[in-house]
Protein backbone atom coordinates (compact mmCIF):
# COMPACT_ATOMS: atom_id res chain seq x y z
CA UNK A 1 0.00 0.00 0.00
CA UNK A 2 2.91 2.60 1.06
CA UNK A 3 5.86 1.58 -1.47
CA UNK A 4 8.06 4.12 -0.12
CA UNK A 5 8.37 7.71 1.71
CA UNK A 6 10.02 10.89 0.29
CA UNK A 7 10.40 13.38 3.02
CA UNK A 8 12.41 15.19 5.51
CA UNK A 9 13.67 13.02 8.06
CA UNK A 10 12.31 14.23 11.78
CA UNK A 11 13.71 12.49 14.38
CA UNK A 12 15.48 8.95 15.69
CA UNK A 13 15.49 6.74 18.27
CA UNK A 14 17.17 3.68 18.74
CA UNK A 15 14.34 1.65 16.59
CA UNK A 16 12.53 4.10 14.65
CA UNK A 17 12.69 7.21 12.89
CA UNK A 18 9.99 9.64 12.25
CA UNK A 19 9.25 11.54 8.58
CA UNK A 20 7.51 14.62 7.77
CA UNK A 21 5.91 14.01 4.84
CA UNK A 22 4.45 16.91 3.44
CA UNK A 23 3.17 17.77 6.88
CA UNK A 24 2.12 14.63 7.75
CA UNK A 25 4.76 12.25 10.25
CA UNK A 26 5.04 8.69 9.74
CA UNK A 27 7.00 6.33 12.39
CA UNK A 28 8.58 3.95 10.75
CA UNK A 29 10.54 0.79 12.51
CA UNK A 30 14.08 0.37 10.82
CA UNK A 31 16.61 -2.30 10.94
CA UNK A 32 19.54 -0.68 12.95
CA UNK A 33 21.97 -0.94 10.10
CA UNK A 34 19.89 1.55 7.87
CA UNK A 35 19.23 4.48 10.77
CA UNK A 36 22.71 4.15 11.08
CA UNK A 37 23.37 4.92 6.93
CA UNK A 38 19.82 6.83 6.60
CA UNK A 39 21.52 10.68 7.25
CA UNK A 40 20.80 13.66 9.47
CA UNK A 41 17.84 14.84 11.14
CA UNK A 42 16.36 17.89 9.00
CA UNK A 43 17.79 16.20 5.99
CA UNK A 44 15.54 14.88 2.59
CA UNK A 45 15.74 11.10 2.89
CA UNK A 46 13.73 8.56 0.66
CA UNK A 47 12.96 4.69 2.15
CA UNK A 48 11.20 1.73 0.59
CA UNK A 49 8.34 0.55 3.03
CA UNK A 50 6.60 -2.16 3.94
CA UNK A 51 2.88 -1.66 5.36
CA UNK A 52 2.36 -4.67 7.96
CA UNK A 53 -1.49 -5.12 9.07
CA UNK A 54 -2.32 -7.44 11.05
CA UNK A 55 -6.18 -7.69 13.38
CA UNK A 56 -4.16 -5.61 16.28
CA UNK A 57 -2.13 -3.21 14.86
CA UNK A 58 -0.98 -1.50 11.76
CA UNK A 59 2.89 -0.76 11.67
CA UNK A 60 5.00 0.62 8.76
CA UNK A 61 8.72 -0.74 7.95
CA UNK A 62 11.32 1.08 6.29
CA UNK A 63 14.79 0.08 4.08
CA UNK A 64 17.34 2.46 3.01
CA UNK A 65 17.38 -0.01 -0.36
CA UNK A 66 14.84 -1.80 -2.09
CA UNK A 67 17.27 -5.31 -2.19
CA UNK A 68 16.78 -4.55 1.78
CA UNK A 69 12.87 -4.43 1.44
CA UNK A 70 12.89 -7.39 -0.39
CA UNK A 71 14.96 -9.57 1.96
CA UNK A 72 12.43 -8.11 4.64
CA UNK A 73 9.32 -9.39 2.81
CA UNK A 74 11.09 -13.03 1.79
CA UNK A 75 12.26 -13.26 5.48
CA UNK A 76 8.14 -12.70 6.95
CA UNK A 77 7.29 -15.08 4.49
CA UNK A 78 8.98 -17.92 6.41
CA UNK A 79 6.74 -19.81 9.32
CA UNK A 80 7.81 -18.79 12.51
CA UNK A 81 9.56 -15.01 11.38
CA UNK A 82 7.55 -12.02 12.10
CA UNK A 83 8.20 -8.66 11.03
CA UNK A 84 9.81 -7.78 14.38
CA UNK A 85 12.36 -10.90 13.95
CA UNK A 86 13.13 -9.83 10.17
CA UNK A 87 14.51 -6.18 11.32
CA UNK A 88 16.17 -8.26 13.82
CA UNK A 89 18.05 -10.30 11.21
CA UNK A 90 18.36 -7.18 9.24
CA UNK A 91 19.62 -5.36 12.24
CA UNK A 92 22.33 -7.74 12.34
CA UNK A 93 23.56 -8.62 9.02
CA UNK A 94 23.59 -6.24 5.77
CA UNK A 95 21.07 -7.69 2.66
CA UNK A 96 24.47 -8.88 1.04
CA UNK A 97 25.42 -10.72 4.58
CA UNK A 98 21.96 -11.81 4.48
CA UNK A 99 21.77 -13.67 1.24
CA UNK A 100 25.15 -14.81 1.71
CA UNK A 101 23.97 -16.70 4.78
CA UNK A 102 20.91 -17.82 3.19
CA UNK A 103 22.73 -18.86 0.03
CA UNK A 104 25.64 -20.52 2.18
CA UNK A 105 23.42 -22.11 4.95
CA UNK A 106 25.51 -20.44 7.68
CA UNK A 107 23.22 -20.85 10.53
CA UNK A 108 25.35 -18.85 13.15
CA UNK A 109 25.07 -16.17 11.19
CA UNK A 110 21.45 -15.85 11.02
CA UNK A 111 21.30 -16.94 14.57
CA UNK A 112 23.30 -13.77 15.88
CA UNK A 113 19.85 -11.98 15.23
CA UNK A 114 18.18 -11.23 18.87
CA UNK A 115 15.61 -13.84 19.42
CA UNK A 116 15.96 -15.78 16.22
CA UNK A 117 16.96 -19.53 17.24
CA UNK A 118 18.00 -22.57 15.01
CA UNK A 119 15.50 -23.72 14.22
CA UNK A 120 14.20 -20.41 13.36
CA UNK A 121 17.39 -19.94 10.76
CA UNK A 122 17.32 -23.31 9.54
CA UNK A 123 13.95 -23.10 8.08
CA UNK A 124 14.65 -19.16 6.13
CA UNK A 125 17.61 -21.16 4.60
CA UNK A 126 15.66 -23.91 3.43
CA UNK A 127 12.74 -22.07 2.32
CA UNK A 128 14.85 -19.25 0.98
CA UNK A 129 18.14 -20.35 0.09
CA UNK A 130 17.08 -22.04 -3.51
CA UNK A 131 15.16 -19.09 -4.17
CA UNK A 132 18.05 -16.93 -4.55
CA UNK A 133 20.77 -17.60 -7.17
CA UNK A 134 24.18 -18.42 -6.41
CA UNK A 135 25.83 -16.14 -8.52
CA UNK A 136 23.97 -13.24 -6.11
CA UNK A 137 26.95 -14.34 -3.74
CA UNK A 138 28.60 -10.95 -2.78
CA UNK A 139 32.08 -10.67 -1.76
CA UNK A 140 31.59 -8.69 2.20
CA UNK A 141 34.02 -7.95 4.60
CA UNK A 142 33.92 -10.47 7.19
CA UNK A 143 33.33 -9.32 10.68
CA UNK A 144 35.42 -8.33 13.13
CA UNK A 145 36.26 -11.02 15.31
CA UNK A 146 35.06 -9.64 18.60
CA UNK A 147 37.36 -8.65 21.39
CA UNK A 148 36.61 -9.21 24.85
CA UNK A 149 36.55 -5.46 25.68
CA UNK A 150 33.32 -4.99 23.27
CA UNK A 151 30.83 -4.18 25.65
CA UNK A 152 33.39 -1.96 27.66
CA UNK A 153 33.86 0.36 24.88
CA UNK A 154 30.22 0.34 24.17
CA UNK A 155 29.86 1.44 27.46
CA UNK A 156 32.56 3.66 27.44
CA UNK A 157 31.28 5.37 23.62
CA UNK A 158 27.89 5.64 25.55
CA UNK A 159 28.98 7.93 28.25
CA UNK A 160 30.44 10.50 25.57
CA UNK A 161 27.15 10.33 24.22
CA UNK A 162 27.02 7.75 21.63
CA UNK A 163 23.99 5.54 20.71
CA UNK A 164 24.65 1.89 20.89
CA UNK A 165 23.83 1.93 17.50
CA UNK A 166 26.77 4.13 16.60
CA UNK A 167 28.90 2.30 19.16
CA UNK A 168 28.50 -1.40 17.74
CA UNK A 169 28.58 0.21 13.78
CA UNK A 170 31.82 1.84 15.01
CA UNK A 171 33.02 -1.52 16.23
CA UNK A 172 32.32 -3.56 13.27
CA UNK A 173 34.53 -1.05 11.48
CA UNK A 174 37.86 -0.68 12.88
CA UNK A 175 40.58 -2.52 11.78
CA UNK A 176 41.06 -4.78 15.19
CA UNK A 177 44.68 -6.29 15.20
CA UNK A 178 45.12 -9.06 18.14
CA UNK A 179 46.45 -8.24 21.19
CA UNK A 180 44.72 -4.49 21.29
CA UNK A 181 44.14 -2.86 24.35
CA UNK A 182 40.79 -1.50 25.69
CA UNK A 183 42.23 1.61 25.57
CA UNK A 184 43.53 1.36 21.71
CA UNK A 185 40.40 -0.34 20.84
CA UNK A 186 38.00 3.01 22.08
CA UNK A 187 40.39 5.34 20.44
CA UNK A 188 40.52 3.52 17.44
CA UNK A 189 36.42 3.68 17.85
CA UNK A 190 36.82 7.28 18.19
CA UNK A 191 38.83 7.78 14.70
CA UNK A 192 36.18 5.53 13.22
CA UNK A 193 33.51 7.99 14.32
CA UNK A 194 34.71 11.71 13.61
Amino acid sequence: MIAFLNGRLDSIDDSYVYIDCGGVGYKVMMPSLDIVDIGNVGESIKIYTHFHVTENEMSLYGFTSKKSKELFEMLISVSGIGPKAGIAILSELSADELMNALITGDVKAICAAKGVGKKIAERAILELGNKLDASELVNVNSPRKESAFDSDVVMALEALGYSKTESREALNNVDYVEGMTEEELLKECLKVMI
